[in-house]
């Protein structure tokens, strides 16, 4: 099961070997860390990306578009800055907001986050799988982690089918008015609904291409997690496996409701 996952610790200290542990259960087959952050809480209220070493010789795959949107969230307006740039990475179109929600990602959850998140605190903020809670919540909090995680969903309707509605249904009421309008106005009711079809093209558009980047997204997460199955054996490959097997359903899943 894919989620979000967010370990607050004390210092950077403890978040780095946080980290390590993250790392150490993903090379069990415990859990697949697909993209991984460290960052620290400023006194300012924003927060600073820590380079971590360890995440350098793992190559985060594309798929980093939640991971910053909720580092924005958590940041503020400032963080802010950092989420938009973090997705900028992989070409991610529309608001931090938007991906941070279609993530799975609520009010509640980035309150309790931040609420934990005070100045001089670090935290990990992740992409994983995992199909059990416990181990890694024990090994952080041996280390001083408090953990907060939220399942990825998927969400049945994106802004863009929202908007496409939406166009939709003012473009048929002006053509029911138009039917009995006054030929002066004729012509402003036709520019009116051109100017609907434009928008609800580019909608369209829209959906199509953050279609196309879920899509990359997913594959680049497969393929990395193929190439660790192929190097493993045995429980670690079949959970890798399995793990496989579920991206691929949760796409086909987003790809059928178009």
């Amino acid at each position: 099961m894919e989620k979000l996952l967010v370990v607050v610790f004390d210092n950077e200290v403890e978040a780095l070997e946080g980290s390590r542990l993250l790392w150490e259960l993903d090379s069990e087959g415990e859990i697949s860390v697909h993209t991984l952050q460290t960052v620290a809480k400023e006194p300012s209220g924003s927060l600073r990306v820590i380079d971590d070493t360890e995440v350098a010789r793992f190559p985060m795959v594309a798929g980093g578009t939640a991971v910053g949107a909720l580092i924005g969230l958590l940041g503020g307006p400032v963080g802010a800055v950092f989420g938009a740039a973090a997705g900028a990475m992989i070409g991610i179109t529309g608001s931090i907001v938007e991906e941070a929600g279609e993530a799975g990602v609520t009010d509640e959850f980035v309150h309790d986050v931040t609420t934990a998140l005070t100045p001089g605190k670090v935290a990990l903020v992740a992409d994983i799988s995992e199909e059990w809670m416990a181990l890694l919540d024990t090994r952080m909090e041996r280390i001083g982690g408090l953990v907060f995680r939220r399942t990825r969903t998927l969400v049945k309707d994106i802004q863009e089918d929202r908007d496409a509605a939406a166009h939709r249904a003012e473009m048929e009421q002006l053509k029911a008015e138009r039917a009995q309008a006054r030929e002066d106005r004729l012509a402003k009711i036709d520019a009116k609904i051109d100017h609907l079809r434009l928008k609800l093209e580019n909608t369209i558009e829209r959906k199509r291409a953050k279609m196309q980047l879920r899509q990359q997204q997913r594959d680049a997460k497969i393929q990395a997690l193929q190439r660790k199955a192929d190097q493993s054996e045995g429980e670690i490959r079949r959970r890798r496996e399995a793990r496989i097997a579920e991206l691929r359903g949760d796409y086909a899943e987003r790809a059928a409701r178009g």
